[in-house]
C-alpha cells in the first residue's frame, strides 16, 4: 500500500519481508528463552520444596497487600 505523497520512511522494497523474518526469530528465541528459564525454575523448585514454598507465601503476601488494600480514611487514622 503506497502512502500519498511518497514512502515518509525512506524504506526499501523488502524491507517488511526483513522486518517480519526478524520478528518471527525474536518470538522464537523469546520461546526458547522462556522454555529454559521454566525448566530450571521447575527443576529449583522439586531441588527445594520448602523454600519454594516459603517463596510463594511471601508472593502472594506482596501481592495481596499491592492489589487488595482498602483505602483508609482519615476517621481510621485518627482511631
Amino acid at each position: 500500500m503506497a502512502l500519498p505523497g511518497g514512502d515518509p520512511m525512506g524504506t526499501q522494497p523488502g524491507a517488511e519481508d526483513e522486518d517480519l523474518a526478524m520478528l518471527a526469530e525474536g518470538v522464537v528465541a523469546g520461546r526458547e528463552w522462556m522454555r529454559s528459564a521454566l525448566q530450571k525454575g521447575l527443576a529449583w523448585v522439586e531441588e527445594n520444596p520448602g523454600t519454594a514454598l516459603v517463596c510463594a507465601v511471601a508472593a502472594g503476601f506482596v501481592v495481596g497487600k499491592v492489589l487488595l488494600h482498602r483505602q483508609r480514611s482519615l476517621e481510621d487514622v485518627a482511631d
